[in-house]
């Protein structure tokens, strides 16, 4: 399972920001927040998909020749979702001043 590669990534970050070119600064506020709140979501549902597998594992880790698989995919997937964590933060660390102090949260963390 992956993450999408372009989950926020810089491309399409940098795509979005020259789509701004012009605009009023509140008008540019509430875009960068709307990319933020909808990347947060993007990773909520990321999250609840990967949950999904927890019950497929319990399955598969009654048979011990799955365990390293299992080990693996678990690994890949914690990073995965590290990444996602970490460009979101970057993003409000990058914007907070556009942002004009909002708060969001993510994972129960709030940023």
């Amino acid at each position: 399972m992956r993450i999408q590669d372009d989950f926020l990534s810089p491309e399409r970050t940098q795509v979005f920001l020259t789509g701004l070119a012009g605009l009023p600064a509140d008008e540019i506020r509430k875009a960068k927040s709307l990319y933020v709140r909808n990347a947060i979501t993007d990773y909520e549902a990321i999250v609840a998909g990967f949950s999904g597998f927890k019950v497929l594992w319990i399955l598969f880790a009654i048979i011990p020749i799955f365990w390293p698989f299992l080990y693996v995919q678990k690994k890949m997937m914690d990073a995965s979702l590290k990444r996602a964590r970490d460009r979101i933060r970057n993003a409000i660390d990058v914007w907070r001043d556009d942002l004009d102090g909002e708060r969001f949260e993510i994972g129960g963390e709030r940023l």
